[in-house]
């Protein structure tokens, strides 16, 4: 009994097992071709928590800046300089998968003064060759770039930071994708201002949103951060004004305008470049001036120049964008193209040998 129930049970060979195998890989690889960009491309389009990239930017020739020795000397001293302007931002904690905290330290100093038409060395001229440093910290939403917490400014290693708990605008970073740029944080003045879209270029051979955005005159000293904002002397050094002694004290603030161009790529949010045209001079303060309109009129510059990204930091930079750009292409256009065209392949092949063996 046991035998026949056996010889007549149905019997199943590899080949019968090959049309569900198949039905089911290539149901598989469109499933996946689905499900790979919502499930892996979007958790790529966040701001990435390897960020550490240092940029170089050199100013103009015709820079001048005010020597900072001369500030212990009888009298102020505007010399023309080349300067160079270091930044390393790198991601730090609190770090997860919402939001990356970075942490921006900038410094501006000079490499050569220009004596009696001659390039001299800094350190010759003056020991004190950094112009001006800060340290930014900001936490920021993984997904729009935008500040999520309170950030802090450290103008001086010998004060504390500054908080700035209401800091709105990006930075050093922008979305993935971005349609519009918002608007820019400028760390200096602590200010937030709407970035315009220039139109596009290209950098480095990437083509990058040119964005732009113009810092207002504002008083540094009345920040009351700043270590350089103000500057109290004998007029004497100062110069010589009409109806003031060379004794008399006077007291000057530091004002700060710019201009900040962007270039980023629009795929990744990668401020591949920057350029900032700066423009920072000591007025007197109302105070001083009363009404010597001598004193109104005074201008001593402390830093003018045209800060531009040298050759190295536009490659560093295109590459950055490039390096983050390829794995969402590759998980959201690149594999869903190949695993649906494979899972499609496969079920239609499929399909025809089991109806040509219906037919049979």
């Amino acid at each position: 009994m046991s035998e026949r129930a056996s010889a007549d049970a149905p019997r199943f060979s590899a080949r019968d097992l090959l049309a569900p195998t198949a039905i089911f890989f290539g149901t598989l690889l469109v499933a996946a071709a689905v499900a790979m960009g919502p499930l892996i491309g979007s958790g790529l389009t966040k701001v990435p928590l390897s960020i550490d990239r240092t940029s170089v930017s050199d100013g103009a020739d015709d820079t001048d800046v005010l020597n900072r020795c001369s500030l212990d000397a009888p009298a102020a001293q505007v010399l023309q300089a080349r300067v160079q302007q270091r930044r390393r931002v790198v991601a730090v904690r609190p770090a997860d998968a919402d939001v990356v905290t970075l942490q921006a330290g900038t410094a501006l100093g000079v490499d050569e003064y220009l004596v009696d038409g001659k390039r001299v060395d800094a350190e010759k001229v003056c020991k004190e060759a950094t112009l001006t440093a800060i340290i930014d910290r900001v936490t920021l939403d993984r997904r729009s770039a935008s500040p999520r917490a309170d950030s802090s400014i450290q103008y001086d290693d010998a004060r504390a930071a500054v908080p700035v708990p209401d800091r709105r605008g990006r930075t050093y970073v922008l979305p993935f994708g971005f349609d519009q740029p918002g608007d820019y944080f400028d760390p200096v003045t602590r200010q937030t201002l709407p970035l315009q879209n220039v139109g596009e270029t290209e950098v480095a051979g990437r083509t990058v949103a040119h964005l732009r955005t113009l810092v207002p005159d504002t008083d540094i000293g009345a920040l009351g951060t700043d270590p350089r904002g103000v500057i109290a002397k004998p007029a004497s050094w100062f110069g010589r004004f009409a109806g003031v002694s060379p004794t008399t004290d006077l007291t000057a603030t530091l004002h700060h305008r710019a201009t900040v161009d962007l270039f980023v790529d629009t795929a990744t949010g990668v401020v591949v470049d920057e350029r900032l045209e700066v423009h920072e001079e000591y007025r007197f303060t109302a105070d001083t001036v009363g009404e010597n309109s001598a004193l109104a009129d005074y201008r001593l510059t402390n830093l003018s120049t045209v800060l531009t990204g040298d050759a190295q930091t536009r490659t560093d930079g295109a590459a950055q964008a490039a390096d983050r750009a390829w794995p969402v292409t590759l998980t959201t256009v690149i594999l869903p193209i190949v695993f649906g065209v494979l899972g499609g392949v496969v079920l239609i092949v499929t399909g025809i040998i089991l109806w040509r063996r219906s037919r049979t």
